[in-house]
């Protein structure tokens, strides 16, 4: 998502990452994906709660998962090991500046996430919509 900021930023939003884990966890996370936005600790998953979001060890440790995790560490990327709890499912909301929640996807799974282009494309509608 970091290629994206300057687009998030033309149309006026902001990311905000929300995780569960520690602080050390989290930034590593953050230099690893060089992600430039700001991040919300949750340790008592009051956010995700209140998203609704679910927890899977079943869902999270699928075929699919372990595969990504395949070609990321064939990839090059350093295995960092389990941070916290695997089996909490993540999700991406859109929230307008009335608190009106205009996207709502809950992940399957961790490789189950929108395509940022979708996001955007939500986001761009959402800024033209605001200016008729």
């Amino acid at each position: 998502m970091c290629q994206y900021q300057a687009e998030f930023e033309r149309l006026n939003s902001r990311v905000l990452i929300v995780t569960f884990g520690t602080l050390p966890a989290a930034q590593a996370w953050l230099e690893e994906t060089c992600a430039p936005f700001q991040l919300i600790l949750d340790p008592e998953r009051t956010v995700y709660d209140a998203y609704g979001l679910e927890r899977s060890l079943r869902r999270s440790w699928n075929l699919r998962t372990i595969w990504r995790y395949v070609q990321l560490l064939a990839s090059g990327r350093q295995w960092r090991g389990i941070q916290g709890d695997s089996a909490q499912l993540g999700g991406d909301f859109i929230v307008d500046a009335d608190g009106i929640i205009r996207l709502a996807y809950r992940s399957h799974d961790p490789t189950d996430r929108p395509a940022v282009e979708s996001l955007l494309r939500l986001l761009s509608e959402l800024e033209e919509s605001e200016h008729e």
